[in-house]
């Protein structure tokens, strides 16, 4: 169900003032998690790629207030339903917010040494606070950083509520998303997302 929400041109009409984010610092590791992103990004864009009222995105920045540019978040993989998918690639930079008219609805991060504890904390409280619906987390250490290789979180009366998580050998992991009707798993080397169970 596509949304009849109108998305301005933000490339042509400004709204943040001109001087309105200071770049943030790189990630020291980030190349680490590079293939994992991209594989997660594969699947849950290939999943949804016939369904025109759902972006998918591995990129760029959720900017959450329209008065501040630098209050904003790069997860490394979100989703978005019953959006214009269109209008945000031709009319927005990044995820805006108050344009768009509605957060994402389900956010991944994929750990790293310098990443593991922003996700567990700050980057977690702010999803929370958004009301991102499903909060996932995948660390390709196999728990060495988060404590867990998978864990997946859902909202409930504003606050995040873990997933039961089937443990099975040799570190095999999975866990239901009740949003996306998808079971993830990590077998100790790989993340797949498989949509029947």
């Amino acid at each position: 169900m596509a949304t009849t929400r109108t998305i301005t041109n933000a490339w042509k009409a400004r709204i943040l003032p001109d001087i309105f984010y200071e770049d943030p610092p790189p990630i020291e590791d980030g190349m680490l998690q590079d293939p994992f992103i991209r594989r997660i990004a594969f699947l849950l864009a290939e999943r949804y790629e016939d369904s025109s009222d759902v972006f998918v995105s591995s990129g760029g920045f959720i900017f959450y207030n329209p008065e501040d540019g630098n209050q904003r978040v790069a997860p490394d993989c979100y989703i978005a339903f019953g959006v214009d998918v269109k209008a945000i690639y031709e009319n927005l930079p990044n995820y805006w917010i108050w344009e768009v008219g509605k957060p994402p609805d389900f956010v991944m991060e994929v750990a790293s040494k310098s990443t593991a504890d922003r996700d567990l904390g700050e980057k977690r409280e702010l999803y929370e606070r958004l009301k991102i619906a499903e909060y996932w987390r995948m660390d390709p250490t196999g728990g060495a950083l988060d404590g867990q290789p998978l864990a997946g979180e859902q909202l409930v009366a504003g606050k995040y509520v873990p997933y039961e998580l089937e443990i099975g050998e040799a570190g095999a992991v999975r866990g239901y998303s009740a949003l996306l009707d998808v079971v993830f798993c990590w077998d100790g080397r790989e993340f797949e997302g498989i949509s029947n169970i």
